[in-house]
C-alpha cells in the first residue's frame, strides 16, 4: 500500500500526466487480478474463528476478558488533526497524554491507498497510517483503560494477498487478556472496532497477519479505568461555634497531577433533614499546607465560577451556603467553616472528588470540631466509589490535641462505623483494646491509648463515622479517614 499524497515533492505537469496514466493501467490490471482471486479463507494468517464476531471479518479469541462494543465517546480521544500532515516519531504522545504510540513508517495524511480502495479519515481531514511496517504498532497507556476503540483500514483485494489485523490486549502485568483478528472489508471508509475490558488494559499491539500489511487508523477513543475503589467524598456534621470551636476540615491529595474538587459548607438546608439549630449562614475558607488562604466564599451564587459549580451537579440547595470548586496539586489543605457575624449552629463540611480518573486522589480526609451530646456529636460521612474494595483506617483523636494548643480536647472519644443502612459495622473505645496489631501495621496508630481507631475493608458505598465523648463528655476532637490501598 502507498499513500495517495506524499508531501514535500514537487510534481511537474508531464510527470503528473505520466503518473495518472500508470495509475489507470495499474487499476485495470488489479481489476483483472481481483476477478480471478478466490474468496479469502478467514482461518488463514492467524484469523482463527473461535468466538463471537466483533465486526466484519472479525473474530475474538476464546476465554477472552474482552467484549466488543459499538462506537462510544471515551474520556480521551485522538483524531490526529493537531498533527497536520507529517511523520510521526515512534513514542509520540497521544490520547491527551495518557498513551504513546510506537512503530515505524508512521505518518499522518489526508488519505491512504489500500490496494483497490482509498482510505479516508473517519472524522476531520487527517488519519494516521503505517505503510508496510517492519514490526507491530503498539499503544502503551500510562493509565490503564477500561475501554478502547478506533476506526481501522488495511489492504483489500491486494495482488499480493490480504492479511488480517490482529489486536492483542495486555494488562498491567503483561498478561494477555484477549485478542481480536479482523480483515478490512470496506470501500475506503474506515471500520470501527471497539472493546471493553474486564481487566484494565495497559498495552494494545496491532500486528499484521503476514507481518507486513499496512494499516490506517483514526478516531481513537479510550476510557481510563477507575483505579479500584476510591475515597470520593468526605463530609462531617458538627456544631459550629466561634474561636477554636469552628469546623476545620483537612484533606491530603496524593499521587501525581492536579485533583479537581468541590468543597461545600452546608447550613440552612439541614433544617430539611430535621436539624433544629442549623448554622444560618456559613462561610468557607480554603487554605494550603502553609496556612495561606487560597480562596474563600460566603454565598455560592456569588462565586466567579458559579456555572462550573452548577455543572458539577453539586450546587448547594440554599443560596446562603458556600462552595469552592478548584483544582489542587498534591499536598495538604484545610477548609474552615465559620458562621457569618459569629453565628453558631450545626453545619456540614464536604469535599468531593470531581475527577476520579486523575493520577492524584484523596488519600486522607479529616475534620476537627467541638463534640457535644445528642445531635451535636460529630458525624463523619464517606463515600467509596469504583470497583473492588478500599482498605481504610478511621480514627477519633482527642486528648493528644492538647499538644497542638487545643485547650479543651475531648478526653476520651469513642468511635462507631456504620454502613449506608445505619447498621453498626464496628465500635471502638480505646484503640489498643481491639485490632492493635492491624492498626500498628498501618503506620497510623493514635499516639494516646484513650483514642479510637477502626481498620476496615469496605466495598463501594456510603458510610458514617460517629464520634462521641465517653460518658457524654464534651470537647474538641478530630475524625480522620485514611485510604490504605
Amino acid at each position: 500500500m502507498k499513500r495517495l499524497f506524499q508531501p514535500g515533492k514537487t510534481r511537474i505537469p508531464f510527470m503528473a500526466c505520466l503518473c495518472a496514466t500508470i495509475f489507470c493501467l495499474l487499476f485495470a490490471l488489479t481489476a483483472l487480478v481481483v476477478a480471478n482471486t478466490p474468496p479469502r479463507d478467514l482461518s488463514a494468517s492467524g484469523a482463527t474463528k473461535t468466538a463471537s464476531t466483533s465486526g466484519a471479518g472479525s473474530t475474538m479469541s476464546e476465554g477472552t476478558q474482552v467484549t466488543t462494543v459499538p462506537p462510544f465517546i471515551g474520556t480521551q480521544s485522538e483524531t490526529w488533526e493537531r498533527f497536520g500532515v507529517t511523520r510521526i516519531p515512534s513514542g509520540t504522545s497521544i490520547l491527551g497524554g495518557i498513551a504513546t504510540i510506537s512503530g515505524d513508517h508512521m505518518v499522518t495524511a489526508t488519505s491512504f491507498i489500500m490496494c483497490t480502495v482509498i482510505g479516508r479519515p473517519s472524522d476531520g481531514n487527517i488519519l494516521m497510517d503505517s505503510d508496510r511496517p517492519t514490526g507491530p504498532l503498539t499503544i502503551s497507556f500510562s493509565q490503564p483503560v477500561a475501554a478502547f476503540g478506533a476506526y481501522w483500514g488495511s489492504g483489500i483485494n491486494c495482488s499480493f494477498g490480504d492479511a488480517p489485523s490482529i489486536l492483542t490486549f495486555q494488562d498491567v502485568n503483561g498478561n494477555v487478556i484477549g485478542s481480536d483478528s479482523f480483515f478490512y472489508e470496506g470501500n475506503g471508509t474506515l471500520e470501527w472496532h471497539g472493546y471493553t475490558f474486564d481487566t484494565p488494559v495497559k498495552t494494545i499491539t496491532r500486528t499484521a497477519g503476514d507481518g507486513r500489511e499496512g494499516i490506517a487508523v483514526d478516531g481513537l477513543q479510550a476510557t481510563v479505568a477507575s483505579s479500584g475503589a476510591l475515597l470520593q467524598n468526605i463530609s462531617t456534621r458538627a456544631f459550629v461555634q466561634t474561636g477554636d470551636n469552628v469546623i476545620i476540615g483537612g484533606l491530603i491529595i496524593t499521587g501525581s497531577g492536579q485533583k479537581r474538587v468541590i468543597v461545600r459548607a452546608i447550613g440552612p438546608s439541614l433544617a430539611n433533614f430535621g436539624i433544629a439549630n442549623p448554622l444560618p449562614d456559613p462561610t468557607l475558607e480554603l487554605h494550603d499546607g502553609t496556612g495561606a488562604l487560597i480562596t474563600s466564599n460566603d454565598n455560592w451564587m456569588d462565586a466567579p465560577n458559579k456555572q462550573e459549580i452548577i455543572d458539577s451537579g453539586l450546587p448547594p440547595s440554599n443560596n446562603l451556603e458556600s462552595a469552592i470548586l478548584t483544582s489542587l496539586s498534591p499536598g495538604n489543605y484545610t477548609a474552615i467553616v465559620r458562621g457569618v457575624n459569629n453565628g453558631t449552629g450545626i453545619a456540614l463540611v464536604e469535599g468531593y472528588d470531581l475527577d476520579p480518573t486523575a493520577g492524584s486522589k484523596l488519600g486522607n480526609i479529616s475534620t476537627r470540631a467541638l463534640v457535644q451530646t445528642g445531635d451535636n456529636v460529630m458525624i463523619g460521612g464517606l463515600i467509596i466509589t469504583g470497583t473492588g474494595q478500599e482498605n481504610v483506617i478511621v480514627r477519633a483523636i482527642g486528648p493528644s490535641l492538647a499538644q497542638y494548643g487545643i485547650t479543651n480536647p475531648l478526653a476520651d472519644p469513642t468511635l462507631e462505623l456504620h454502613d449506608g443502612n445505619g447498621a453498626l459495622i464496628a465500635f471502638d473505645d480505646n484503640w489498643r483494646d481491639s485490632q492493635e496489631a492491624e492498626i500498628q501495621a498501618t503506620g497510623f496508630a493514635p499516639s494516646n491509648d484513650l483514642e479510637s481507631a477502626i481498620v476496615a475493608t469496605l466495598p463501594p458505598g456510603n458510610y458514617t463515622a460517629i464520634v462521641r465523648g465517653k460518658n457524654d463528655t464534651i470537647g474538641v476532637a478530630l475524625v480522620e479517614v485514611y485510604g490504605l490501598n
